[in-house]
């Protein structure tokens, strides 16, 4: 017999450990008496990780004679380590009772009941959220984690993982336009021939959302997540990071990230959600698309084929971490094998309000027969909160376009200003001034109130311009505005340099796109060529000791700072005045600087002088400097080395003559003085020899 209690209690505390229940936890409840026994059940909260559940204070159960009993026999409320224990004595003991909830604390909702049976939807079953206790014993104490409650058995629909779920309040979606959002995708097998369809209605809800401040992020699961593709064998790549939805191009890089995925096996709500809560973005909103209920929960738990109480406990717990986090989930069962009692299920994770219709901002979950109809809901979901909106885009055009063309426009950055103004007394916005962040939207949007008996909002909206960026009109009207909701274009006329007027419908969501061209990078980067008693060598081949550095001025009002000759300089404008300057070295006594101008590399001279001031041209601006150097003797050669390509300038006849200061005499003087000097020389050859 004490042989047997030891083996109980050991594989109590191995089924404890594989739920995460803390070892003081099992402590942490009254003792016993000769004359009392204790039944004690551990309330949880959220998901602390894939092993443990926090716990949740003042949750009030109670024990009832039977399952379906109303009024409790005996209370207890959970203390701040999640113990809620009942002390029984006298005629409560030698019976059987049945735990059930009675109250929970504020900001949360109690599930008393769970859709149980095969995870393909058949057979369902909305299984009361109840556990019988043993006979109590005087002396005894019997814990939900050990002695009830708790079960390992796949047989079982109720069974347990021993800590009491309740899940917390859905966050409530934020009235306004543009939220970050994560979709959740259910690839398990039974999604089958629906995958497609799966992807297109995903695709609408990201398609609905350009031309808003929205970007979204992506997350697949079957038995684990990401989904384990049973084609591969490997995974679907999660894809956490934010990306940008409000141009067409965002959506489309968004919806490109899962157009590859295809299907696995198993339905695992829980890691689905402990993984979106895991991840460094923090979400407004979590679309989950599911086609079943889930049948897994953990790394490995669950048979794969049917739906127990604890496959739906873990993924309440992980729900709740992410509700934590301020993220409202709205949860879409979508086929035959999450209709019915399944809503039980998906309230659990979300929040009791179904979708009637019309309730598309306060609807937790959703229940539609096909994908076609998800696509539908997904779209008007995400524009649920812009009604009455004005979003405006601002797009930044490359420099290299012209006119109207906005080829190649990606969405701002931070810092761009938006001003809006009634165009109509009346007419209320907020905020009067919005300026885009660095998400990668480059989006703002005002809420707007139409004056009283008005149907419609008219607002002035300008831009404040940014150094070296130009308005590119569309249309030849400053901006381009859609209804949202439609797809028509809207009617907008320009207000002034940088503004646009547009009438905003009040159940209408308008976005406005403005595209600024951006300036043109420009740089300059100098070269040098010398050009040595005749012969023409690129900077670095000269002969030795005969070196130059040269100064810049730029950008902005920076003064002269050494720039090498090669190397390019950015940060310039276009019409920027910059100054090219050299400080030259002529180590060689008998070598002077004869002349220093500047030219393009087309060949155009631009200065005959150095100093030389330049007016840049967009773009990139190179230049050349070339000295004309002459030197009484032949210089060294700068030393080259094989294969370099330097070679010595070809021989181009005597040096041009100096005079006694060094400088270089006329070409006629220097040949004459050359012809008497080789005279004199060789009278004086001939006279030594004849001595």
């Amino acid at each position: 017999m004490a042989s047997k209690r030891v083996l109980t209690v050991a594989i109590a505390v191995l089924l404890c450990s594989s739920v995460g229940i803390p070892a003081a936890a099992l402590g942490a409840v009254p003792a016993p008496s000769d004359g009392t026994a204790v039944v004690t059940v551990r309330a949880g909260g959220d998901r602390i990780s894939d092993d443990e559940v926090g716990p949740l204070a003042d949750v009030q159960l109670g024990l009832f004679a039977s399952q379906s009993a109303t009024t409790p026999e005996a209370l207890c409320t959970s203390d701040a380590d999640g113990d809620c224990s009942f002390v029984l004595s006298g005629a409560q003991l030698g019976r059987t009772y049945w735990v059930g909830t009675v109250g929970v604390p504020a900001g949360w909702y109690a599930n008393d009941a769970l859709r149980t049976g095969p995870a393909s939807g058949s057979s369902s079953t909305a299984s009361a959220y109840r556990f019988p206790t043993p006979a109590v014993e005087a002396g005894q104490t019997y814990r939900s984690t050990r002695e009830f409650m708790i079960s390992s058995s796949n047989s079982l629909p109720t069974r347990s993982n021993g800590v009491w779920q309740q899940s917390r309040v859905n966050p409530a979606l934020d009235a306004k336009c543009g939220s970050d959002i994560a979709i959740v995708m259910d690839l398990s097998a039974s999604v089958g021939s629906a995958l497609p369809q799966l992807k297109q209605a995903a695709d609408a809800f990201a398609n609905a959302l350009v031309g808003t401040p929205s970007r979204g992020s992506v997350f697949s699961f079957s038995r684990q997540s990401p989904s384990i593709e049973s084609a591969t064998g490997e995974p679907s790549e999660n894809r956490p990071e934010l990306v940008s939805l409000s141009t067409q191009a965002g959506a489309d890089a968004f919806t490109a990230q899962y157009a590859g995925w295809s299907l696995g096996s198993g339905t695992n709500w829980d890691r689905a959600l402990q993984e979106v809560a895991a991840a460094s973005p923090r979400y407004d909103v979590v679309v989950v698309l599911t086609d079943g209920n889930p049948d897994r929960w953990g790394a490995t738990h669950g048979d794969g084929s049917n739906t127990h109480f604890t496959d739906v406990e873990a993924a309440v717990f992980s729900a709740n971490a992410l509700k934590a986090e301020g993220s409202r989930i709205v949860s879409f069962g979508v086929g035959a094998g999450v209709q019915g009692v399944s809503a039980l299920n998906l309230a659990a994770i979300s929040g009791p309000v179904a979708f009637d219709g019309d309730n598309l901002a306060e609807a937790d979950f959703f229940q539609t027969p096909d994908y076609a109809g998800a696509a539908e809901q997904l779209g008007q979901l995400a524009l649920a909160g812009c009604a009455g909106s004005l979003s405006v885009v601002k797009q930044i055009v490359p420099g290299n376009t012209t006119e109207e063309d906005v080829t190649g426009a990606v969405p701002a950055g931070a810092g761009w200003t938006f001003d809006a103004q009634p165009a109509t007394a009346g007419t209320v916005i907020a905020p009067a001034s919005a300026t885009t962040v660095a998400d990668g939207t480059g989006t703002v949007s005002f809420e707007l109130t139409p004056p009283a008996g008005a149907s419609a909002s008219r607002v002035t909206v300008a831009e404040r311009q940014q150094d070296g960026h130009t308005l590119v009109t569309q249309g030849g009207q400053n901006a381009r505005c859609v209804d949202l909701r439609t797809g028509e274009r809207v009617p907008v006329t320009s207000s002034g340099a940088t503004g646009f007027t547009v009438d905003v419908p009040a159940a209408a969501a308008v976005s406005c796109t403005m595209y600024n061209r951006s300036p043109v990078p420009t740089s300059v980067v100098v070269d040098k060529e010398w050009v040595v008693d005749g012969g023409r060598y690129p900077d670095g081949a000269q002969p030795a000791g005969i070196t130059a550095a040269l100064g810049l001025t730029g950008p902005g009002s920076a003064g002269t700072t050494p720039q090498p000759f090669g190397a390019v300089r950015d940060g310039y404008r276009a019409g920027d005045a910059v100054t090219i300057s050299e400080v030259t070295t002529l180590e060689p006594e008998e070598c002077s600087l004869v002349s220093s101008s500047v030219r393009s590399t087309t060949g155009v001279t631009i200065a005959e002088t150095v100093p030389a001031a330049v007016t840049l041209e967009s773009g990139a601006n190179a230049f050349v400097i070339t000295n004309v150097v002459t030197c009484s003797s032949d210089p060294t050669p700068a030393p080259t080395e094989p294969g370099s390509g330097a070679e010595p300038p070809a021989d181009t006849g005597p040096l041009p003559a100096t005079g006694l200061d060094g400088s270089r005499l006329a070409p006629t003087i220097a040949g004459a003085l050359t012809a008497v000097a080789l005279g004199l020389t060789l009278a004086l050859a001939t006279r030594r020899r004849r001595v």
